[in-house]
């Protein structure tokens, strides 16, 4: 829920409460991308240095402070960046440490059903916040960040009942659960990941405004959690079939969802085609976020370092995204959105090599 609140809830915040331009938005989730990254990295280091349990207790801690600073400090611009700064850093920790705990000393099937319900328990998670900022609109439009230190703080709870350390990964069981293309498919990923979350941080800071345009007044932050449905029921999906792992057509799949949703949700004349693309986009972000997760702990045997390196990619799309959208604006002003979803499409056509690239070598190893 604070991971929902922080980064996609707090630009409806911004935009209501402390009359954030795009510009603004797009200017502060370019920093949050960017220290996601230095958090994401770090955790390897800090759970090898310390105990991965106090680590996450020390991380969500700040987490929590993060989210109350712009409530007990109502209309201080600076106490907001501070606390979107903090919580950017801390919750990017937390979640490659989290990781490790799901799925160390699980392989095979069992890391798949174990990873399927860690997502259907966070995806909606995520949502809940943008479904209940109109219900505590009465209470500030800070309400929300109030909601996500209470729930960051009763995680901290939570956690004094876990090991100290996340389960023994067998790396030999690990090697006989994995696929020939395991490898491949953990680089193929690497690249769409990250360009998932370019897109998605290119959109989800100008959706309150483009959901504006459309007429959407109070209600406008549940269309925009629409994605994020959809995401969660791809997750239930990939939890309970086993069509998907070891397919390159399961990427090829999400790759088409996300472009064909990001062109839709900035370039829809009509709040029908928005959300269409906000359907087809969360099902892209679904099966790309499932895959990569998945390849990433399989192929790095459940390590901090690997989930570390996975919330990385996903902390560098963060922060590219944004610059994107300010790209945009800049070249167009108002009328940014045809321009924005160019940027989008030369960023994609440079992350294509790598994207087939991995592909090819598999087509070789098979044929050799």
């Amino acid at each position: 829920m604070s991971g929902g609140t922080f980064w996609s809830g707090l630009y409806f915040v911004t935009a209501d409460a402390y009359d954030f331009s795009p510009q603004r938005n797009l200017a502060l989730a370019t920093v949050m991308g960017a220290l996601s990254v230095a958090g994401a990295w770090s955790s390897g280091w800090l759970a090898r240095t310390f105990r991965p349990r106090t680590v996450l207790l020390v991380a969500l801690a700040l987490w929590t402070l993060s989210a109350i600073l712009p409530v007990v400090v109502p209309g201080s611009e600076g106490m907001l960046w501070l606390g979107a700064m903090v919580g950017s850093v801390t919750s990017s920790m937390v979640w490659p440490i989290v990781e490790s705990y799901v799925s160390a000393g699980r392989h095979g099937s069992e890391m798949r059903r174990a990873l399927g319900l860690f997502n259907i328990t966070w995806t909606p998670a995520t949502a809940l916040p943008l479904f209940a900022m109109p219900l505590l609109a009465h209470l500030g439009a800070t309400a929300s960040l109030g909601l996500a230190a209470g729930v960051s703080a009763a995680a901290m709870l939570l956690v004094l009942g876990l090991p100290a350390n996340p389960g023994h990964h067998e790396k030999q069981a690990a090697v006989a659960s994995t696929g020939p293309e395991y490898p491949h498919l953990a680089q193929t990923t690497s690249w769409l990941l990250p360009l998932s979350y370019v897109l998605a941080t290119m959109v989800s800071p100008l959706l309150p405004y483009r959901l504006a345009a459309l007429g959407l007044g109070p209600n406008a932050s549940i269309v925009a959690a629409l994605w994020m449905a959809v995401r969660f029921a791809t997750f239930v999906i990939m939890w309970r079939s086993a069509f998907w792992h070891g397919r390159w057509g399961t990427l090829l799949l999400g790759g088409g969802a996300l472009l064909g949703g990001m062109s839709a949700v900035l370039l829809g004349g009509s709040l029908s085609v928005v959300v269409i693309g906000l359907l087809l986009f969360g099902t892209g972000i679904g099966l790309v976020y499932y895959s990569a997760l998945y390849y990433a702990l399989t192929v790095g045997h459940a390590a901090v370092d690997a989930s570390g390196k996975f919330e990385a990619l996903v902390g560098l799309g963060s922060a590219v995204g944004p610059l994107l959208g300010l790209g945009g604006r800049a070249l167009a002003g108002e009328r940014h959105e045809a321009p924005t979803v160019l940027l989008g499409m030369i960023v994609v056509l440079f992350a294509l090599p790598g994207i087939l690239r991995p592909y090819r070598r598999a087509r070789h190893q098979r044929k050799g």
